[in-house]
């Protein structure tokens, strides 16, 4: 009942909203095939790809995420059935512990309808943690039998080891065609063997196969970054790095999002519950990790979430405990996160609680009336129709081109007017250039400005030489204005060119 309740909040969701800027650009490595891609890994796109050819509807694009959410929330079971036998044994408000947290949990609901590469990796990391503790198992020691029936066993449990040796390469190699802290999975599979079974495991065959199968799965990446000038590996590098220095404020505020969008019982639960090896080895590297970068204000909390989902089975266990000692206070708990889920989703489908004024409603390019209002939730709604527009527009002014000043807005223009180039006025070298390209010497272009991150008209000795505003388009959810685009006719590029 919980996991379907779950599947129905997403096709609600999905049905409704536009995809996000994340979603919209792993979208479009689906129409734009290849081995790799600038900032991630490939998967994402090879699985889109299904379901673009079906005409690439908001619903059909989010049919992905949706399955990996219901994986995800088997595999978590499967792995507190193992390893927490306890969590099966009890229920609070009908459910299990394990599934309860996760269905209270913000994070992982919207990456059960928005498609990132953390959304795979949190089924995989299910997968590889099972794999992990099948092999951890000590061999099976047959009863005293006729030599042959022996040595047949032996056979058997030896195929069975080398077939879950083969299944571990194959789900890490998977992990790593997802996103590239794959690799702390990788350190979690090896920090665990060698706690559970010593340093002798190394000598055996399985490991090697599955070393070799995992690699040859992640060939694609490292092709195309030999083909890019390792251009993936020294963005990740970069990003991770961070522009700023670190600051201890910027990690207190990383922590409080990630406990009010994981779940505020987690750091209380796992005060209550023992550490176990085998689930820390893990969750704990990404999520001490996540914390470290997050002091450079490089991280954003979906992040967190393959690690969160690793961890999910010890948080259960300790909720269980609580459960028994506070029963009252961790209903409240629970009735107070359970608030937040309906409350974001309320505001993801209402266009969140701001509303521009009559003035700013009409602001032009680059012009503030008193600041528009600052809504995230603004951001989900009006894409479809604003590339709408400019394909309307170019086809009007004949003109082959969609134009936006920064590259976080291009993704959705880009989605939804495929196949027109989106192309990008201060672009960096990013993934749009190498699908698009740069301006060509004096091209027109429409483009487009949102209301809530707007820029000033490209019009210099380096840009277009003119804009004329051709239309000014609003965004009205339940009869209010939360955002507006203007669509203007630039002309005459004049700065670099391809």
């Amino acid at each position: 009942m919980g996991v379907g309740l779950g599947v129905v909040v997403h096709l609600l969701m999905g049905a409704f909203i536009d995809l996000s800027p994340d979603e919209a650009h792993y979208a479009l490595y689906a129409s734009h095939l290849d081995w790799s891609y600038y900032d991630h890994p490939p998967l994402v796109g090879w699985l889109q790809w299904v379901f673009l050819q079906t005409g690439g509807a908001n619903i059909a694009m989010r049919v992905v995420p949706m399955l990996a959410w219901v994986l995800t929330a088997w595999g978590v079971m499967r792995l507190s059935d193992a390893l927490y036998p306890q969590i099966a044994q009890s229920s609070v408000l009908g459910l299990r512990m394990d599934l309860l947290l996760l269905l209270l949990s913000p994070i992982p609901h919207l990456l059960g309808f928005a498609l990132t590469p953390d959304t795979l990796l949190m089924p995989l990391t299910c997968w590889v943690m099972w794999l992990t503790w099948q092999l951890c198992q000590p061999d099976a020691v047959p009863s005293p039998k006729p030599a042959q029936r022996h040595s047949n066993k032996h056979v058997d449990i030896h195929s069975n080891r080398l077939m879950t040796w083969l299944l571990l390469g194959l789900a890490l190699g998977l992990a790593g065609l997802a996103k590239y802290t794959a690799v702390l999975l990788a350190l979690g599979v090896v920090l665990v063997l060698c706690r559970y079974r010593g340093w002798r495991w190394l000598l055996q065959l399985g490991p090697w196969l599955a070393f070799a199968l995992a690699f040859l799965c992640v060939m694609p990446v490292l092709y195309w970054n030999a083909i890019h000038d390792w251009a993936s590996f020294v963005y990740q590098a970069n990003h991770a790095a961070g522009t700023q220095a670190w600051q201890a404020r910027k990690l207190l505020l990383y922590v409080v999002v990630v406990v009010i969008s994981f779940g505020l019982l987690v750091p209380w639960a796992l005060r209550h519950v023992a550490p176990r090896f085998f689930v820390a080895s893990f969750g704990l590297p990404g999520v001490l990790l996540l914390f470290y970068l997050s002091g450079r204000g490089s991280t954003l909390p979906h992040w967190i979430a393959p690690f969160f989902v690793a961890m999910l089975p010890m948080v259960a266990a300790g909720a269980v405990v609580l459960v028994a000692k506070h029963s009252r206070t961790v209903r409240l708990v629970l009735v107070v996160q359970a608030l937040i889920c309906m409350a974001m989703f309320a505001l993801m489908l209402a266009g969140g609680f701001a509303s521009e004024s009559d003035k700013q409603s009409r602001t032009a390019p680059g012009v503030g009336v008193d600041e528009a209002p600052k809504n995230p939730f603004a951001d989900l709604h009006g894409w479809s129709q604003a590339a709408e527009r400019g394909m309307h527009w170019a086809k009007e002014k004949n003109v082959s081109t969609l134009a936006v000043t920064n590259w976080t807005l291009a993704s959705r223009i880009a989605w939804y007017a495929r196949p027109i180039p989106v192309k990008v006025v201060n672009a960096h070298g990013d993934q749009f250039d190498i699908w698009f390209g740069r301006f060509a010497a004096h091209e027109d272009a429409i483009w487009i400005d949102w209301s809530l991150m707007s820029f000033t008209p490209p019009v210099s000795d380096k840009q277009f030489a003119r804009c004329d505003v051709l239309e000014n388009l609003s965004v009205q959810v339940a009869g209010r204005q939360i955002a507006h685009f203007n669509l203007s006719h630039c002309q005459d590029w004049q700065g670099p060119s391809e």
